[in-house]
């Protein structure tokens, strides 16, 4: 009995540690994983407010060149007001595609996973 419940034990830590490990890719391998949920981490090029007051978070060049974006629409209740041009950023979710580039939606401040500043 005390085995059986060691193993049972046992089975239950293995698979809930693997299933909170997260795999990270950059954000310029993002659009190699679509469909897939990951961490994405690169460096912010740019975070751009619409007139409608959708955050967009632009990875490694300039909107239209970006590699990858983290959206933020403007009825989430996500706070993106550390994340600056030149910072090194996490995100994790489903990685989709919009208009040919690769994104992930923020719909929550625990999506973000780190904000780094940028070491020269």
């Amino acid at each position: 009995m005390k085995k059986t419940l060691l193993l049972i034990i046992a089975i239950f830590l293995i698979s809930a540690s693997a299933s909170y490990s997260q795999e990270q890719v950059s954000s310029k391998e993002a659009g190699n994983h679509i469909g897939k949920t990951l961490q994405v981490k690169g460096v912010v090029s740019g975070v751009f407010v619409s007139q409608k007051g959708n955050t967009f978070i632009n990875f490694d060049e300039k909107s239209p060149n970006q590699t990858f974006t983290a959206a933020v629409f403007s009825d989430a209740k996500v706070d993106v007001s550390k994340i600056k041009e030149g910072c090194i950023l996490t995100v994790y979710g489903e990685i989709k595609e919009y208009k040919g580039k690769p994104e992930i939606i923020l719909t929550s401040n625990e999506q973000i996973i780190s904000i780094e500043e940028k070491q020269e």
